[in-house]
This record gives structure tokens, C-alpha cells and sequence, in this order.
């Protein structure tokens, strides 16, 4: 009987017949540091051996037990973090956490660090000794730790429940009765470090307990591994060595290079991390058993998506166990946002989840539920009994809503948090009226089983909190309560995700689970992935860390950020012996946001194997989507292989065929048109066709904004003799606009558009009432929303083109003929775009009279008016930048005859160019700075930033009536 330390190169090849030799002895229990290595034990335990492969924590609890103490259920991370948090709520306002005291963020970095603090026997009442005499900052975070620590411990208590640290301390005071059970131990421990449990294995020896404990070490014994080389320190016992590697695993990280049995080593870049994962896969795909072919990604949350993806594609099976943040799950989401429509006082909030596939509604009932919400809306304080009713009315086609609603009346009152549980259990998955707690029955088998993940981890969630506000201070709270603890809970936590299938090439973001292997493909060597940056821990900085070891000289020091930084080599160094035959190294070349930078240790890894001409070089180009030739490997690589090499074809043009399509965009002769819809063929004739043939109107967020822009023509601002008159049609106008759009805007982003019209008002009286002063107009002048063809306003263009159309207003200045325009103003006013020229040239045409110059007053949503004219000679006219007021002269030329031909002749082209367009049906999108705002730049595929949240293809399309 005694203690045996192993000093094992890590991976399958040492580890396994270590284990396998334990087995062949007799009875036993094999366990370990991490739970994360327990499947890898497994692997090498056969069913007939007699040893079973347990958690440490449970190896101590029944040691506790045998010691004839009562071991209680080890504690669960939720409940501890619960506890937590309620406990941050009781913090003083000089705590250093207070201020952050409601974030979950800081609830899990205190878990983390009271348990590292326990790990290194440091309890409680050490903190508040070490605070008696720590410097000020130090001493007040350790009594917040420390009174962190009472109040979740005597949760716990009362719970029934204890943390894997207490019980290890129980032991030390007891004895065991020997009953056979536990005499052989073999314990895992790698290079893991934990005071606490060194001291508990020591006692376990002392006890008549047969130990052996296995630490990891460099096939070289170069200096890595410092955990482990600290570990024996502590327990006094060099280790002996076991395991020899292979060259590359003695050369990794080591001074001098020696022989070995080889390893194969491949570097490879690809563009991007999706064609990285592509690569991968083909390169698995090559081997004889794909099952014995495995992939390491240091993210796995990042990589993950990708490797999936690219393996449906390429129709390779692939294992991935992984976790997702809980909400990107479609009925996590869903529940919340049932949960938020019921604690809002807006009906519109039920809009979001319309198209979740769990309600099943089609298009047209969509289209009608929201028209309802809208409608219902519009009641101001009574929309909540008006939604009753048309539910009512709607029974038959919606019975969900007025379940909903019944389910808010329930939940109207103030209730216990335990109570709340059960009525948000009922919302989840309990009312079979609810259509998401009956159609995840009826989905596919892996979407079923993320589903039930994803609600059994909203209900253990709430749940935790729920056991602890009964412990801690039940009291009563209302539904918004409620629902912002279960956003605050669920919105950072996250799910285990199903792997998607059983079979197929092992991913993981652990080498650990990587056993079986002969292939192993590393992705995502990048500085910053692997090796990560170094950190500092945000409760315990390095210096507070260095502080506290300092006050406790006989024990062993606290880790620090560097200490950590350099495990990353023992990481890298452990997944180097994941594989048997081959190692292939890979980086993506950028990513969305930045070029990458190869990890330094692929350097490290070509000198290790002998330098780069035993290293296989490989870059994969940008441009080779798949394999040349017999390369492919799949049937999905074979089919774009022979797309790609066959001839090339040019796209066909886009234009109507059929005399029927192209008559129906035609408008008649004689027609007449806006001026902005003769821009709008000029500028894309894609665009004229949606927009003033099709009607297509795509209701966007932006557009409410740019609906303000009318308020000064609605108001007559132009006519209005006085400040407070103007000020007055202005915000009347205003409201009316908002009135309008109260249904459709949510209730904060109505403040925002009040708020922000209120400013736009502030600038154009502003700006009004200077230009005024700056460019007077005749007395009697000025008149407001005048139409083409009448008060002297032409609407005869050249080439037989008629305008219609209102300009807000028009006036006279000197020697000029004026007309006042309300939009977006010109990017560039001196240097006019052809399609800029042909709309203000319109109004140039319009405004021309014998003997009197144009000009055209224009104020944009810049906060700018500029007063633009083809020549100064009706007048000097000057600009005050100061007041936002600015003179543009368009003259080209010093002779103002020459310069106006000029500017008219370009008119005349781009106005017969546009015209051409339209009546030969044209519907070609041409692309430019305009496809920045289109609002069609989704249907033509030619948009440089078009979104996904704002689909035109749903709700808010409307085809006007025309």
C-alpha cells in the first residue's frame, strides 16, 4: 500500500496501457483531475475488468461516507451562481464588485475564483485573516469574497447540498471504516494543479489506500509542464518516467533535436475558415477509416458551424458534441419572446415570433395576425380588451393567442418566484393549446432532441433561482420581474447541442476525447487562437495574486496569468500526441474582419520535425473551390469540378421576353412624369420598374426617418410669416406624421423620431428665418405647393416630356425665379452626376422665364440649405456657412449664355436617355453609389450591404393601390 506517481507522456499511447495494466490487477477506480478525461479512461476499461470509472467527486463522497459523515449532493454550478448573485445584491456600496454586482459575468468569475481560492486551502476565515493585513484595495475584495463565501455556503447548507472542496475537508478529521472498496486508486491528474486534492490523496494514503497518480511530462523532459514538475514537488516524489514518443513529440519545445519513430507533419493555409473546413474534411475523407481521423479547434464555437456545414455539403458524417449560447436556439427564443409580449404593455411585441415555423402559420396568416396587432394598437389603452375580442372573432384559425392571453391574465398579479416557475413551465411546454409545446414532437429526430436540451435547460435555469430565493428571502414579484431575470439568465447561458451523428471523423475542441486517432487535422493556428493572448483574471489581478502569496510563504503560490500563458505550450504539446501517424496544421489566410497571422508554433513544429523540407508545404488558393480531376472525392465535388471546367457561358441579359411583360411596364404616350421618376430610370432602370411601374414598396426603419423630410412642405413652412406660426404648423405636422405611424413604430423608437423631429424643427426655423434675412423674396412672391403646368411653372419639356408633380413652393429673389425643394441634397453640388443634373435641370427647365434667372432653394437632412444657381446673373448672392447657408453656382464657363447651353445640352441627353429607357421596358439593375440606400437591392442581387433581419420578402412588402 502507498502512493506511485507516474511521470506519463501525455496522449493514448502512454496513458492506455498504464490503464490497462491497473485493470489486469483486480479491483479498482480509475478517475481523475478533469471530468473531460473520464471518457478517454473508459475507453481502455473492458466490460469484464473489475474497475469501475468514476468522477472524483463521487470518489470522495463515498469516502466520506466510509468515513460514517454524510455526504451530500455535490453542489451545481447554476445553484452556486444563483446563490451568488443574490449575494452580490447584499454587497455595501464600497464593495469593488458593487458596481457590477448585477451582471452575470461577475457571478461566474467569482465561482471561478472562490473555487481556486478553495483548491489552494484558502477558505473563509483565511481570507479574513489575509484581509487583516492585505493592502486596501486586496483587503476590501477579499472580504466581499469572503462574505460572498458565507452566504453561499449556508445556501448550500440549506439546500442539502456541498461543494467538492468541503467535502475533500471533511475527510482530513475522519477515519474510514475499510470495507474492501476503494483499496486501488488511479487518478489521472496531468498537469493540473490543486493543493486541496494533493493534500486529500496524501490522507487517502495515510488511510491504507493504494494510489497511483499519473502526471504528464515531455517525452525529453524539456522544461514544459510546470504544473506537473510543481506537483511532485509538493508530494516530495521525483515520478517515474513511462512513455517515449516519437520524434517530433521529443523534439517539440526541446534544445536539442534526437531520433525517434516518425511522424508525419503537413502545414496548409487556406482563404478563409469555411474552405478550411472544407479542406479538413476532403483530407479526412482520404483516409481508409474517416472514423479514425480526427479534428482539433481550439474554438469550437466559432469552427463548429463551419465543419458542419461543409460536411453536409460534401456529405461526410462528422461527430461534434459542443455547446451553443441557449438563445440561438429557435424555441429558447421563442419562449422568450412569449414571455416579453405577455410582461409588455405593447401588442405589437407578439409580431416578432410570426414566423417562427413552431406556429405554423402561412403567409397570408402572418400578414393578417399582424394587421390585427396593428389595429388592435391603434386603441392606445385599450389595445389589450380589443385584442381580446379579435381573438375571439379569430378562435378558429388562432386558438394560441387567446391562450396567451388567457395565460397573461394568470399572470397579471405579483407572485412568489416559485410560483412564477410553475406558470412559466405551464407557458413552455404544459398548455397543449401552445403550438411550440406540440409541434417539437413532430420535428425530425436531432431537432426534437435539441429542443427538449434547450427547454430542460430554460426550466433547470429558472429553477436554480428558484431554489435559492426560497432559501435566501422569498418575496412576491410581477411578471416584468420575471421576465427580465429570465433574459438576464438565459440570455448567457448555454446548451449541450446533439451531435449529428453517431459515426463519422471525431471533432473536438479537446484533446482528451481524442483517442482512436491516426490522423489528427489542428485548425485555427493563429496567434491570439492558439496560443491565446495572455490575461489577467478580472476578480484576482497578478498583483493581487503575487500579494497573497507573499502573506502565505508556506504554502504553495497562487497561479498568475503567465503561469497560465505558459500552460498554452503543455496544451499544444497534448495535442500533438492526439495522433499515431499524421499531423496536419492549418490556418485560414483572413477572416471577416482582419488578416491572420500563423501561430509562431508551427515554426516550433517545422524545426521539431526536422526542418521545412520534412515538413509538406500546402496552400490552398482562393480560386480552387474543389479538387482537380480524379482528386474529388465526392459526388458534390465532382458536380462543381466539371461546372468549373466546362466552358464558360455569359450571363444572360437581363430583359423582358415576352411582348405582354414588356407592354404592362410601358407606360401609355402622353404620359406624364415626376421628376424623380425620370431620376430613377436614369439612374437604374431596375429600380423605375419596382418603384413607379410595379409599385413595390419595401418598408424599411430608415424610411420613417426619411418621412420627416416632408414636414415642411405639409406645413407650409415657406408661407409662414411668423417664427411661432411656423413653429406651431410644424410640430402639428409632426404629430399628424407621427399619429400615422403609431401603429407600426415601436414605443421607443417613437420617442426617438419625436425627439429628433423636434430638432429638425429647431434647425429649419433656424435656417428659414436666416435665409430669409440673407436672400429676401418679393413681397407677395411666394407661393406654396404649386403644380407643374400652372402659376407660370412649366411642365412642357424638351422631346414632348411632361412633368407632373408639386414643388413645395416657389418665390422670387431679385432676378431669380425660386424654387423651394425639401430632400437629400446633392453629394457633391459643384460637381453634379449626370443623374443629379437631370433632376435639378428639370427644375431649371420648369422655372425658365424670359429675361429672369433659376434657382433652386434646397434644404437637406444635413442640416444644410443651399441656394444653387446656373449663373449670379440675377443677382450677387452670398452664403454664411456659419447659419448652414451656402451659395453653389453651377457656371461652367465665364460667359453665362455658354454656360447654361452647356449645362441644358447634358439635361437634354440624360432626359432623352431616360426616357429611351422607359418606354423600351428596360429592367436591367445597374450598379453604383445608389445601391448603398435601394431599397431593391435585395431582389437584384447587386446591393453591397443589404440586411437579413429586414427581408423584403415578408411582412413589409406592400404593393400600393394604384
Amino acid at each position: 500500500m502507498g502512493l506511485k506517481v507516474l511521470s506519463a507522456v501525455p496522449g493514448p499511447t502512454s496513458v492506455g496501457p498504464i490503464i490497462r495494466q491497473f485493470c489486469g490487477r483486480g479491483e479498482g477506480v480509475v478517475t481523475a483531475f478533469s471530468d473531460s478525461a473520464l471518457p478517454v479512461c473508459k475507453r481502455f476499461v473492458q466490460e469484464d475488468d473489475a474497475v469501475e470509472v468514476l468522477a472524483l467527486g463521487e470518489v470522495v463522497s463515498r469516502f466520506l461516507r466510509m468515513c460514517g459523515e454524510s455526504a451530500q449532493p455535490l453542489s451545481q454550478a447554476g445553484q452556486v451562481e444563483a446563490a451568488i448573485a443574490r449575494a452580490c445584491l447584499e454587497l455595501p456600496a464600497e464593495s469593488p464588485f458593487s458596481r457590477t454586482a448585477r451582471y452575470p459575468g461577475l457571478h461566474k468569475a467569482l465561482n471561478r475564483t472562490l473555487k481556486e481560492l478553495h483548491e489552494w486551502e484558502i477558505d473563509r476565515d483565511e481570507m479574513l485573516d489575509l484581509a487583516s493585513v492585505a493592502t486596501p484595495r486586496l483587503s476590501a475584495k477579499l472580504q466581499s469574497l469572503a462574505e460572498i463565501d458565507k452566504e453561499v455556503d449556508s445556501v448550500m447548507l440549506a439546500l442539502g447540498r456541498q461543494s467538492h472542496s468541503a467535502q475533500l475537508r471533511a475527510c482530513f478529521d475522519s477515519l474510514p471504516e475499510r470495507d474492501g472498496s476503494f483499496d486501488r486508486l488511479l487518478i489521472l491528474a496531468g498537469s493540473e494543479e490543486s493543493p486541496l486534492r494533493l493534500r486529500w490523496i496524501q490522507w487517502a494514503v495515510d488511510q491504507g489506500t493504494d494510489i497511483t497518480l499519473i502526471v504528464e511530462r515531455h517525452a525529453a523532459d524539456a522544461p514544459i509542464f510546470a504544473g506537473s514538475r510543481r506537483t511532485l514537488e509538493a508530494l516530495g516524489f521525483p515520478g517515474i518516467p513511462t512513455g517515449d514518443g516519437n520524434a517530433l513529440t521529443r523534439n517539440l519545445f526541446a534544445p536539442d533535436l534526437t531520433g525517434g519513430p516518425g511522424v508525419d507533419v503537413a502545414i496548409v493555409s487556406a482563404a478563409d475558415p469555411l474552405a478550411e473546413a472544407e479542406w479538413a474534411l476532403r483530407g479526412c475523407m482520404e483516409e481508409e477509416r474517416p472514423d479514425q481521423a480526427g479534428i482539433y479547434v481550439r474554438n469550437l464555437e466559432t469552427y463548429a458551424p463551419l465543419i458542419e456545414a461543409a460536411a453536409k455539403r460534401l456529405g461526410i458524417p462528422v461527430r461534434i458534441a459542443r455547446r451553443a449560447p441557449l438563445l440561438t436556439n429557435s424555441f429558447a427564443r421563442l419562449t422568450l419572446a412569449a414571455l416579453e409580449f405577455c410582461a409588455s404593455n405593447d401588442v405589437r411585441t407578439l409580431g416578432p415570433i410570426l414566423q417562427s415555423s413552431y406556429l405554423g402559420l402561412t403567409g397570408e396568416g402572418q400578414a393578417r395576425l399582424a394587421s390585427g396587432l396593428r389595429e388592435c394598437h391603434s386603441m392606445r389603452s385599450m389595445q389589450w380588451e380589443t385584442l381580446r375580442t379579435w381573438a375571439d372573432i379569430h378562435e378558429e384559425e388562432f386558438p394560441w393567442v387567446g391562450a396567451l392571453l388567457e395565460w397573461r391574465q394568470k399572470a397579471s398579479g405579483s407572485l412568489l418566484l416559485r410560483e412564477w416557475k410553475a406558470l412559466v413551465t405551464e407557458l413552455i411546454c404544459a398548455d397543449e393549446r401552445f403550438p411550440w409545446s406540440t409541434r417539437i414532437m413532430g420535428r425530425d429526430r436531432m431537432m426534437a432532441e435539441r429542443d427538449r436540451r434547450a427547454r430542460h435547460q430554460l426550466e433547470r435555469l429558472l429553477a436554480n433561482f428558484v431554489t435559492v430565493d426560497a432559501i435566501v428571502d422569498e418575496r412576491s414579484m410581477t411578471l416584468s420581474e420575471v421576465t427580465a431575470i429570465c433574459r438576464r439568465v438565459w440570455k448567457d447561458a448555454d446548451v449541450s447541442i446533439p451531435p449529428s451523428s453517431e459515426v463519422g471523423v471525431c471533432v473536438a475542441d479537446d484533446p482528451y476525447a481524442l483517442t482512436d486517432v491516426e490522423t489528427l487535422r489542428v485548425m485555427g493556428m493563429l496567434e491570439g487562437v492558439f496560443p491565446r493572448r495572455r490575461s489577467e483574471e478580472p476578480v484576482l489581478t497578478d498583483y493581487d495574486r503575487e500579494e497573497i502569496s507573499n502573506l502565505r510563504p508556506g504554502h504553495p503560490p497562487l497561479l498568475n496569468s503567465h503561469d497560465k500563458a505558459e500552460a498554452e505550450r503543455d496544451a499544444f504539446y497534448r495535442v500533438c500526441t492526439a495522433a499515431r501517424r499524421q499531423l496536419v496544421f492549418s490556418y485560414p489566410l483572413a477572416d471577416d474582419s482582419r488578416d491572420n497571422i500563423p501561430a509562431f508554433y508551427l515554426t516550433e513544429v517545422e524545426r521539431a520535425a526536422g526542418g521545412h523540407e520534412k515538413v509538406t508545404r500546402k496552400d490552398w488558393a482562393r480560386t480552387l473551390l474543389a479538387p482537380l480531376g480524379d482528386e474529388c472525392v465526392t459526388e458534390n465535388d465532382r458536380i462543381l469540378r466539371q461546372s468549373l471546367d466546362a466552358p464558360r457561358e455569359s450571363p444572360s441579359a437581363v430583359e423582358l421576353i415576352s411582348q405582354a411583360a414588356r407592354d404592362a411596364l410601358r407606360p401609355e404616350l402622353g404620359h406624364r412624369f415626376a421628376p424623380g421618376e425620370l431620376r430613377d430610370a436614369l439612374q437604374c432602370p431596375f429600380q423605375y420598374a419596382l418603384r413607379h411601374r410595379l409599385h413595390l414598396r419595401v418598408r424599411r426603419r430608415g424610411a420613417r426617418w426619411q418621412s420627416l423630410r416632408k414636414l415642411p412642405q405639409a406645413s407650409g413652412l415657406v408661407g409662414k410669416e411668423s417664427r411661432e406660426h411656423a413653429e406651431h404648423a410644424l410640430i402639428e405636422a409632426l404629430q399628424a406624421e407621427l399619429d400615422s405611424l403609431y401603429s407600426e413604430v415601436p414605443d421607443w423608437e417613437m420617442q426617438l423620431l419625436r425627439a429628433g423631429g423636434r430638432r429638425l424643427i429647431r434647425e429649419w426655423l433656424r435656417r428659414e428665418f436666416r435665409s430669409r434675412e440673407m436672400w429676401p423674396k418679393e413681397i407677395g412672391s411666394i407661393r406654396g405647393n404649386v403644380a407643374f403646368g400652372a402659376d407660370g411653372l412649366r411642365d412642357a419639356m424638351p422631346g414632348g416630356v411632361l412633368l407632373e408633380g408639386v414643388v413645395p413652393a416657389v418665390s422670387r429673389h431679385q432676378r431669380y425665379s425660386v424654387a423651394h425643394l425639401y430632400g437629400s441634397g446633392a453629394r457633391d453640388p459643384k460637381n453634379l452626376t449626370e443623374v443629379e443634373k437631370l433632376y435639378y435641370g428639370l427644375y431649371f427647365l420648369a422655372l425658365h422665364e424670359s429675361g429672369r434667372e433659376g434657382a433652386l432653394e434646397i434644404e437637406s437632412m444635413r442640416g444644410k440649405r443651399e441656394l444653387v444657381v446656373l449663373t449670379r446673373a440675377g443677382g450677387p448672392v452670398n452664403g454664411f456657412a456659419q447659419d448652414g447657408l451656402s451659395v453653389v453656382d453651377l457656371a461652367t464657363a465665364d460667359d453665362p449664355a455658354l454656360s447654361k447651353k452647356i449645362f441644358f445640352d447634358d439635361v437634354k441627353r440624360a432626359l432623352k436617355r431616360a426616357v429611351e429607357r422607359i418606354y423600351d421596358s428596360r429592367v436591367d439593375a445597374m450598379k453604383g453609389d445608389h445601391c448603398d440606400w435601394c431599397d431593391y437591392g435585395e431582389l437584384c442581387r447587386r446591393s453591397r450591404a443589404f440586411g437579413e433581419e429586414d427581408s423584403p420578402f415578408g411582412t413589409d412588402v406592400v404593393f400600393e393601390d394604384v
